[in-house]
């Protein structure tokens, strides 16, 4: 079996093709979207490099702009040439997403194929799935689309629109090699299985033995303790109570759009990669919050930060902000929900009154503990868990008595499950939540 990879480096050079380019930064420089592009196409010729059954071919080596029609017909005149010689031919253009141009909170990955055609979408349906596992990011998931490099080419097409440019923490994103190396990864994880061929996928670093312990505590507590090795963050866009990966329970704070796509609403890193540079459910977006971090060398720590960004990130194997309950490692840490954002304060866009302090009510709870003695992390679920105050509050108690020397507070309510070896021993109500936190995911 043979095939053929068209590589489609969307739009020209940073100076022929206007708009196509983030918003500017704080320094006054922007990035335009084919220096995104351009790039990834050739992360993905060198992965495909290896391989012996697959060839590739750019509809773009020029420095100038080429017009959408030169590569369509570029494209088409390879596959009217070469049809006889591959079993498929496939086309993937790489482009940055915007909205309007300004900074927003439009987010997310998106892959389109011509909407009357089930080949491209069947497609697009792989590459999309293997493009989010890979980055993280937010699900937008598969859509119809009547573009040009997309419904004139002959062979099956895909564009994808891995990230927004007009959102901060993507655009920092797309500017980064880490980033880049993920985006092609997934696409060529994503050929892999469309053409049905093993071991395309980058090797992962092997995790030392996953040996994790369940039990139950006296008061009613659901508990997993495991190793800061395996210790994780995975995006699932999914209902609480269809998960069903072992060893799990819910993750960060969320929130949903206008078509109900979640994203995080808590820092969040994965792998190196900024998953959400800021905390968003307070209405100044920007108080200071306290993340838990795991770094790639095992270090474990808790700061209190304003954006992801301020962290080393990139050597950052999983980081979560929520609200920190206990840090015996600071002496100057103190236990205060209201000043991570968690209050009840007015919207300063609506003018409405917003309660976010309505997180700490009496129900269940999601708590991270970290013992430095025994070197592991605990996940801990508890229900109805009962407060007085924000300033009194029983799971300070639960998290003194466990001896935890760091321990954080992440999403709770309705979002509240979790997953032992064998099946859901706390069942969430079956919301769509954006991300779970666990071991060996």
């Amino acid at each position: 079996m043979r095939y053929l990879v068209i590589l489609d480096a969307g739009h020209g050079n940073r100076d022929s093709t206007p708009g196509k380019r983030s918003p500017l930064f704080d320094d006054g420089t922007f990035m335009a979207e084919n220096d995104f592009n351009r790039v990834v196409v050739r992360k993905i010729d060198a992965l495909l490099e290896k391989y012996a059954d697959i060839d590739t071919f750019f509809t773009v080596t020029e420095k100038r702009d080429v017009s959408l029609d030169e590569r369509v017909a570029r494209a088409n005149d390879v596959y009217n040439k070469y049809k006889d010689l591959y079993d498929k031919i496939v086309l993937i253009s790489i482009h940055a997403n915007a909205l309007n141009g300004v900074w927003g909170t439009q987010n997310g990955t998106t892959t389109y194929h011509y909407p009357t055609n089930m080949v491209d979408k069947a497609f697009a349906e792989v590459i999309q799935k293997n493009l989010v596992a890979k980055t993280g990011l937010n699900n937008r998931g598969v859509l119809g689309g009547n573009f040009q490099i997309i419904r004139e080419p002959k062979m099956t097409a895909c564009l994808c629109e891995c990230a927004f440019m007009d959102n901060l923490v993507e655009a920092k994103l797309l500017l980064t090699d880490n980033f880049r190396n993920l985006v092609a990864e997934g696409i060529v994880s994503g050929l892999s299985e469309y053409f049905g061929i093993n071991g395309i996928t980058t090797p992962t670093v092997t995790k030392v033995a996953q040996k994790v312990e369940y039990s139950v505590t006296a008061n009613g507590t659901y508990q997993l303790k495991g190793n800061v090795e395996n210790f994780g963050v995975k995006v699932v866009n999914q209902r609480n109570n269809t998960i069903e990966e072992p060893y799990c329970t819910n993750g960060s704070f969320f929130w949903h759009d206008a078509k109900g796509v979640t994203y995080p609403t808590s820092i969040l890193i994965q792998n190196g990669v900024i998953l959400q540079d800021i905390a968003n459910h307070y209405n100044d977006f920007g108080c200071p919050q306290n993340v838990f971090i795991v770094y790639i060398n095992g270090k474990v720590e808790m700061k209190k930060v304003n954006f992801a960004h301020d962290l080393d990130y990139k050597n950052i194997q999983v980081a979560i902000g929520g609200i920190g309950l206990r840090d015996t490692t600071n002496a100057n840490f103190v236990y205060n929900p209201a000043s991570e954002g968690f209050k009840k304060d007015v919207n300063k866009l609506t003018g409405k009154t917003v309660d976010y302090s309505d997180v700490l009510r009496k129900t269940n709870k999601t708590v991270i503990g970290y013992n430095k003695t025994e070197n592991k992390i605990y996940l801990m679920c508890r229900p109805s868990i009962y407060h007085k105050s924000l300033l009194q509050y029983d799971l300070l108690k639960l998290v003194k008595d466990c001896e935890f020397d760091i321990s954080l507070s992440v999403d709770g309510g309705g979002s509240t499950f979790l997953n032992n070896a064998d099946n859901m021993v706390l069942k969430g109500d079956n919301r769509i939540i954006n991300n779970i936190i666990g071991f060996g995911l």
